[in-house]
């Protein structure tokens, strides 16, 4: 595996596969993150990075120019992501028996291996799930996930859907609503007291008539670009589906106690 890549792209790719922000933790409302372990693969000319678990994934993809071999690994970003930090200008990323990352003829490092993604079965099982799934400009397919399909969809700006997460953020509930009738809105609560609600203003709705309802955790909005337009894709009871030109992210539903 080795590609040419500017430093500053693959550190923003490997950051952006761990989306922090707040959430849902074991000791309440707090920092979280998908962590720092990342699957890299080179194949027709793109990289794509992926991260997830059980209940969360994320992928994105970078074009690459230049000579590339394909293949495929898995890394630590926390030991990768310093050295990117201090190259400036186009690396070459090689993998053989350890990682090697060259700026020029002056700066050289070695970093270890992950012999596997700890999350690689359902990395792997997932990935081929959305290996279908592309971004359209006015998105006019539903698509199909496992078994069944998405019955509803609609585009929104990236900073439509983080201001208004992060304005839900705020009641510290970790836990968003986002249901789609006759408007669509995101929602949370704490107490009848203590809630926020934001009416949603989409550029296109796929399938009007048809309503669906998601509740999920997570700052979703964190993995996105601040000038992207996200296809949103839902279903009752369905993973909550995310789609940007370059990248994608899928959000089991949450279960409440």
């Amino acid at each position: 595996m080795k590609f040419t890549i500017e430093a500053n792209e693959l550190k923003k790719g490997l950051e952006s596969v761990q989306v922090k922000g707040k959430g849902t933790t074991n000791n309440g409302f707090g920092n979280t993150n998908l962590g720092a372990y990342a699957l890299l693969e080179v194949k027709d000319n793109n990289l794509s990075i992926w991260n997830g678990n059980q209940t969360f994934f994320v992928s994105l993809t970078i074009p690459l120019e230049g000579e590339t071999v394909a293949g495929i690994c898995c890394l630590d970003s926390a030991n990768v992501l310093p050295y990117l930090k201090s190259f400036s200008n186009e690396i070459t990323f090689a993998v053989g028996d350890f990682i090697t990352i060259t700026s020029g003829n002056s700066k050289k490092a070695s970093i270890p291996l992950v012999v596997n993604h700890p999350q690689i079965e359902p990395l792997t099982r997932i990935k081929g799930m959305l290996s279908h799934v592309r971004y359209e400009v006015n998105p006019n397919r539903l698509w199909t996930f496992g078994k069944g399909q998405f019955e509803t969809a609609f585009t929104i700006t990236q900073a439509q859907l983080q201001n208004a997460l992060k304005a839900c953020e705020l009641v510290k509930s970790g836990i968003y609503k986002l249901d789609k009738n006759e408007t669509i809105t995101l929602s949370t609560r704490q107490s009848i007291t203590n809630k926020y609600e934001e009416t949603l203003t989409p550029l296109f709705i796929t399938n009007p008539n048809e309503g669906a309802t998601v509740e999920f955790s997570s700052p979703v909005y964190a993995f996105f670009e601040k000038d992207q337009m996200l296809n949103i894709y839902m279903k009752d009871e369905f993973p909550l589906l995310i789609v940007a030109n370059d990248r994608i992210l899928l959000k089991a539903p949450h279960i409440g106690a």
